[in-house]
């Protein structure tokens, strides 16, 4: 299934979001779209932010989302076209990761046992928010 916007970009809907994570994408102003490759459910959303201090300031962003999601949490986050610190230091904990036919960058950022997946509060702008503070954390 697609949705046309605007401006004439169809947004691949492959899967359906809970009503809460839509709400929240779309207060965020993010469009998105939903994606399943080799039985996995990846949400894409174009252009997400990026603070200064990288090599660009937007970048597509993916988020694989789990079989049993929201009871399952959401992990790590990915990145194309690839970002560098325009400092010149290196991005730890990287690996490459073909997405969609584009190579993306998987950012091995995890939860901690003091910020554990909470199933009846976490969603994905919860992760968004935690994926915002990664990039925030790495510029320092």
């Amino acid at each position: 299934m697609t949705i046309e916007l605007r401006d004439g970009i169809e947004l691949r809907r492959a899967f359906q979001l809970p009503r809460e994570d839509e709400e929240c994408l779309a207060a965020r102003g993010f469009e998105w779209e939903g994606v399943i490759e080799v039985s996995t459910n990846w949400l894409i959303i174009p252009g997400y932010p990026v603070p200064e201090g990288y090599n660009r300031r937007a970048a597509d962003l993916a988020l694989r989302i789990p079989p049993s999601y929201p009871d399952v949490g959401i992990d790590m986050v990915y990145f194309h076209p690839a970002l560098a610190l325009t400092r010149g230091r290196a991005i730890r904990q990287l690996t490459p990761l073909r997405i969609d036919a584009k190579d993306y960058q998987q950012w091995s950022r995890h939860r901690t046992s003091a910020n554990p997946w909470r199933p009846s509060l976490d969603n994905i702008c919860t992760h968004l928010l935690q994926v915002d503070e990664w990039l925030r954390r790495e510029v320092k």
